[in-house]
C-alpha cells in the first residue's frame, strides 16, 4: 500500500496492543488443506482485535462504507491494502449470493434452481472474507513485534512470517473457490438477475489479484508464487468469457 508499508504485509497498527496472530491463529499454515478450519480462525481473529482495548480501529465489519473508505484514504499504517481486497471480496462475494436469493421462487424450486442458489448462498462466507481485513492488520502488528524484539528466534520470526503470508494467500485461494462456485451457479440463476452475479465474480477476481500483491510483498516461495498465478489466471479465463458473452458451463 505505497508509502504506508516498511516490510511484510500490508499495514498494521503501529500503535495499540494486539493479540498476536500466534496466539489466536496457532494452527495456521500454508498448506491448501484445512481452508474451513483456516478460515474460521481468521473469523476469530477479527473478533480478537475487536476485543483489543488499546485499538485505533473499530473491526472492519463493524464500519460503515464511508468510515472505512476514509480509513483506506488516511495516513496510517492500517487499513492498507490487504484489507482493501478482503473488503473487495467481501462485496462480490455478497452481490453473488444477492443473486442467488433471488433465485427462490416457486418456479425456481421445481426446477432445482433454487437448491443451486441455496448451496451458492452457503458456500459464499462474507464475514470469513472480511475477516482477513483485520487478520492483515494483526499480522502486520506480529511483524513489528518481531522487528523489534531481540529475544525472538529466527524460527519464531520465521513462524511469524509465515503465517503473514498465509493471510493473503488465503484470501486468493478463496476468491478462487467462490469465482467457479458462482460462474457453475450461472446458468440457473434468474435471468433477470445474473448481471449482479457477474458483478460478484468480477469483484472476486479483483480481489484475488489485489490480495497477490500483498502476498509479493511476503516473500512466498517460487512455487507458491506460479500456484497463486495459476489460480489468478483461471479466475482471468472466467471474466474473460463473462465479457465477451461466452455463454457460462
Amino acid at each position: 500500500a505505497g508509502p504506508r508499508r516498511t516490510s511484510g504485509v500490508s499495514g498494521g497498527q503501529s500503535q495499540g496492543r494486539h493479540n498476536s496472530i500466534e496466539e489466536v491463529m496457532p494452527e495456521l499454515k500454508l498448506e491448501t488443506g484445512n481452508t474451513e478450519e483456516q478460515w474460521a480462525m481468521l473469523s476469530a481473529l477479527a473478533h480478537t482485535t475487536a476485543a483489543a482495548p488499546a485499538a485505533k480501529q473499530s473491526p472492519t465489519a463493524d464500519q460503515i462504507v464511508g468510515e472505512f473508505v476514509a480509513a483506506l484514504a488516511a495516513k496510517q499504517p492500517t487499513p492498507g491494502g490487504g484489507a482493501a481486497a478482503a473488503v473487495g471480496a467481501a462485496v462480490g462475494a455478497a452481490a453473488a449470493a444477492m443473486a442467488a436469493a433471488y433465485t427462490t421462487r416457486k418456479k425456481d424450486r421445481e426446477s432445482g434452481a433454487a437448491a443451486a442458489a441455496e448451496a451458492l448462498i452457503a458456500t459464499l462466507d462474507t464475514a470469513a472474507v472480511l475477516a482477513a481485513a483485520d487478520a492483515d492488520a494483526v499480522a502486520y502488528a506480529d511483524l513489528q513485534r518481531s522487528w523489534k524484539d531481540a529475544d525472538m528466534s529466527a524460527e519464531e520470526k520465521a513462524a511469524v512470517e509465515a503465517r503473514a503470508l498465509a493471510v493473503p494467500v488465503q484470501l486468493v485461494e478463496r476468491c478462487h473457490a467462490y469465482v467457479l462456485a458462482i460462474q457453475a451457479f450461472l446458468p440457473s440463476c434468474n435471468p433477470n438477475i445474473t448481471s449482479d452475479a457477474k458483478v460478484g465474480i468480477h469483484q472476486l477476481a479483483g480481489a484475488a489479484r489485489a490480495a497477490f500483491q500483498t502476498a509479493l510483498v511476503n516473500s512466498p516461495p517460487a512455487a507458491e508464487r506460479e500456484r497463486l498465478r495459476g489460480l489468478l489466471r483461471e479466475m482471468r479465463e472466467v471474466e474473460e468469457a463473462l465479457l465477451e458473452g461466452e455463454a457460462c458451463p
